[in-house]
């Protein structure tokens, strides 16, 4: 399963970069407010763009609930950003309307805030590039989070689909574990969770069990020190 960062921080991307092997970007108007973003809105867009452009993608979400605007908006982000950008458009009557066209145009598809397993249904017959299905949301409810991402995950295998499950609105590590269980492609989720996860009780336990062994054996002496 790859990894995505779900953050407008640029300092966090920096942070992480080189620490988690990430894949993408996701943003949201939530997110850019948290980042404190008021003003050079695509200023900063554009440095999160130069930041993953190799190879990885970025998510930006649409802000309008009209489907002529959400296209106009799309296609201004694309404009503005990179033609490369993943717009993410929410599943909703007009929504859907905006991503039928925006398909016809070429537009990189994120089809985002899928809460119920209809909505996932009903985006998926559009076979955007990526579909996101809000794990918490999902399971508070009452929706088997699990089992959706793991029937959309089979519809696609089964289908042939190039469309990814973005498992999104990750919040600890045990639904971390549950979406890849279930099949999700990739996850979205703020970096330090990931870097909580490898600071486990029990990692710096092993660790210091290989390092008592080595001081056993060769005391204060460096590995590249050994001949």
């Amino acid at each position: 399963m790859e990894f995505m960062f779900d953050t407008a921080d640029l300092k966090l991307i920096r942070r992480y970069e080189d620490m988690i092997p990430y894949t993408g970007i996701t943003t949201n108007p939530a997110l850019i407010r948290k980042a404190g973003i008021r003003t050079g809105l695509f200023d900063a867009l554009r440095e999160i763009h130069r930041c993953v452009s190799s190879g990885k993608s970025l998510h930006i979400q649409v802000v309008s609930h009209d489907s002529r605007e959400m296209i106009r908006e799309a296609m201004y982000i694309r404009k503005q950003v990179g033609e490369d950008v993943c717009i993410k458009v929410p599943v909703t009557p007009d929504g859907m309307t905006a991503m039928k066209y925006l398909k016809t145009q070429g537009v990189w598809l994120t089809a985002t805030t899928v809460v119920t397993p209809v909505q996932a249904m009903l985006a998926l017959e559009l076979e955007p590039d990526f579909i996101a299905p809000y794990y918490t949301q999902m399971c508070g409810l009452g929706t088997d989070g699990a089992e959706v991402i793991r029937l959309l995950a089979e519809t696609i295998e089964r289908k042939k689909l190039r469309t990814r499950v973005l498992a999104a609105n990750i919040q600890d590590t045990d639904q971390l574990w549950q979406v890849y269980r279930a099949g999700a492609h990739c996850a979205t989720l703020n970096p330090r969770l990931l870097e909580q996860a490898l600071q486990e009780p029990a990692i710096p336990q092993a660790v210091r069990f290989f390092d008592d062994a080595w001081k056993e054996a060769f005391g204060e002496i460096r590995l590249t020190d050994c001949r």
